[in-house]
Parts: C-alpha cells; structure tokens; sequence
C-alpha cells in the first residue's frame, strides 16, 4: 500500500493549501467591498435655529466674532455687531442673505479719497510695518482696511515682522499684493 502512504503523507499539505486558499479569497472578498462613507458636517445640514458662529469685520461699530443662529441674514451680523459706522458702504452687500457657520462678514467702507490711495512719497521713506497704524497701511496700493487690520493682528498675536517677507510666510497677505507693495514697507528703524 504505498500509494495510500503517499497520500496519508501529503493530507497536511493538502489542509495548509486549502486554509491558504480560502484565506486569500476571504481577503479578496473584504477588499472588494465599498469603503465606508465619511459623513462630512455642512451648512447645510444644518437645522434653522442651530448655533453658528460669524466674524463680522470692517466698518462696524464692535468688530469681533458672533454667536447667531442657523437662518440669520447678513442684516443681524450687522446688528450684533454694532451697526454700521459712519464710513460703511453697504451698497454691495446682500443684507438678505443667510449666514453660514464659520464665515467672515466683511462690511466694507466708503471708497477712499484718491490721495489716500497714493503711494507714500519717497521723501519720506517706506512705511515700517512693526510699527504703522492700521490706517497707514491702509493708505499702500492694494491693502486696504482688511489687509491691514490682519497686518497689525499678525504682528500683535505672532510678535514683531523679522523681514517683510513675512506678510507672505505668515499667510497675512498674498504673493501678488506683497509684489506691489514691497518697496513701500520695511522693518527697520529708519522706516515711519
């Protein structure tokens, strides 16, 4: 009977290949499944009446983050936030469209006078930005009161600008508004 001890021999082999087998289809099996869905919180799942919160900005009275409701209009960011001042220009607003959780307002001021849009005089050298107002960086070519309320708030919470570059390292303006006005800032001592 040396054929049934050849086969009594090789019956582990045979029990190993099939627990391969089945392992590798198993695994096949698992593989060719969906993958499970990632549920992602939006705006819009939102229920009227939830609270969002709003960063209203610009020309308004108290400047700060909101806690609103789900369903408010741009007209109650406003009205947390003060009213607007003397100098907004709601014109371009949609005061009747709804907020989202998240968002920043801008109300945005009155068009400024041409020479406050000039560029300062070489007389007078570059505008320090470790040291300028809000208003004169205000003044630069393509700044503007958002720019420059983020200028000043970078150099308050992450200290003192070490170069102008980082107006753009820090994320505080884009490259293409720093190109512009790059030989109009410094850091140094001699600049105002």
């Amino acid at each position: 009977m040396p054929h049934f001890k050849e086969l009594r021999n090789s019956w582990p082999l045979v029990v190993a290949l099939l627990v391969l087998v089945g392992g590798l289809a198993y695994n096949r099996m698992a593989t060719d499944q969906a993958p499970p869905a990632i549920v992602l919180r939006s705006n819009d799942a939102l229920v009227d009446g939830s609270p969002i919160r709003v960063h209203v900005a610009g020309a308004v009275a108290r400047p700060g983050v909101y806690d609103l409701r789900q369903g408010d209009r741009v007209t109650e960011a406003i009205a947390a936030a003060g009213g607007t001042t003397a100098a907004a220009d709601t014109g371009s607003l949609n005061l009747a469209r709804r907020l989202r959780d998240e968002e920043q307002l801008m109300v945005p001021g009155a068009a400024r006078s041409s020479s406050a849009l000039q560029s300062p005089s070489p007389a007078t050298g570059p505008i320090n930005i470790n040291t300028a107002t809000a208003a004169q960086l205000d003044a630069l070519p393509g700044i503007g009161e958002a720019y420059s309320r983020r200028i000043v708030d970078s150099r308050a919470i992450d200290g003192p600008y070490e170069s102008v570059e980082e107006l753009v390292s820090r994320k505080v303006i884009p490259r293409s508004t720093f190109d512009t006005i790059r030989d109009l800032i410094t850091v140094s001592d001699s600049g105002r």
